[in-house]
């Protein structure tokens, strides 16, 4: 009987730490990765570029990457990417697309901002 007890209590510990609340929710055509900083991005499948990126907790840039401002004075975070890396700008876009960007969809029906 404890031994049975045990092993529910296991099973239901990797059922758990399996279920999609404790995963990383990626857009459509995207998938969960980790990149050279050790950000946790979701990678897109069309041009292997990051869709979204997850700042760490407590920090306000993206691993890597520093505070700077765009053509258009929109405040970014800029990382200059490395050897046969292109260098990679994050916008916030929690509150709508920045300026000298407009809301567009992409091929698989996210909500994206594109540049003017």
């Amino acid at each position: 009987m404890r031994r049975s007890i045990v092993a529910a209590a296991g099973l239901a510990a990797i059922f758990l730490s399996c279920s999609p609340a404790v995963a990383q929710q990626c857009p459509m055509g995207s998938f969960p990765s980790v990149d050279s900083f050790g950000n946790r991005v979701c990678q897109r499948i069309a041009n292997s570029g990051p869709a979204t990126t997850q700042t760490p907790r407590g920090q306000q840039c993206p691993n890597g990457a520093y505070p700077t401002v765009d053509n258009f004075g929109n405040r970014i975070y800029r990382s200059e990417g490395g050897f046969n890396q292109p260098k990679t700008d994050y916008y916030d876009t929690s509150k709508g697309c920045p300026m000298g960007m407009f809301p567009s969809v992409d091929q698989f029906g996210n909500k994206v901002c594109k540049k003017s």
